[in-house]
């Protein structure tokens, strides 16, 4: 999921480009954007698939219940699908604006292309918030480096 979103760096370079009006729009940065969404949107739906409909109707109760306390399905993997669903939306938005300079049908307002930026950064940042790999854990997310850490404390302060 982050190398489908590191994946749409060269388009947002070529789009600020576009909106800078210092380049042209590239065709190919469109047939890039439209495969990376359908393989998005290809790994959404496996989130659902995977585990059936468990997890469909654990994000329909979690929200229901006012972000209830729901065991089947976790915080975070409400917020996975719920943020790559926004992402998709995104990149839905931007293939929409940006749809007739891809297809050479016509040409893109100068306003048009900067809300397709717009709705690109978006959904990079999305995408980096809930796949990135390297991005910092919050407090919560820490939790214990090892099963065994109370007794690895204990053991150096009894030869210290």
């Amino acid at each position: 999921c982050y190398l489908l979103g590191e994946e749409l760096n060269p388009l947002l370079v070529n789009m600020k480009g576009v909106v800078e009006q210092t380049e042209f729009f590239q065709r190919d940065n469109y047939l890039l954007l439209s495969s990376i969404r359908r393989s998005l949107v290809a790994l959404v739906e496996a989130l659902y698939t995977d585990k059936g409909q468990e997890i469909r109707a654990g994000v329909i109760r979690y929200f229901e219940q006012g972000h209830g306390r729901n065991r089947l399905v976790t915080r975070e993997d409400v917020k996975i699908i719920v943020v790559l669903e926004a992402a998709l939306l995104n990149l839905g938005r931007c293939i929409d604006l940006v749809k007739p300079a891809g297809l050479l049908t016509s040409t893109v307002p100068a306003a048009t292309w900067s809300r397709a930026l717009d709705a690109l950064e978006k959904s990079m940042d999305q995408i980096k918030a809930v796949c990135d790999p390297d991005r910092p854990l919050g407090a919560l997310e820490w939790g214990k480096l090892t099963d065994d850490e109370d007794q690895m404390l204990l053991k150096e302060s009894i030869f210290d």
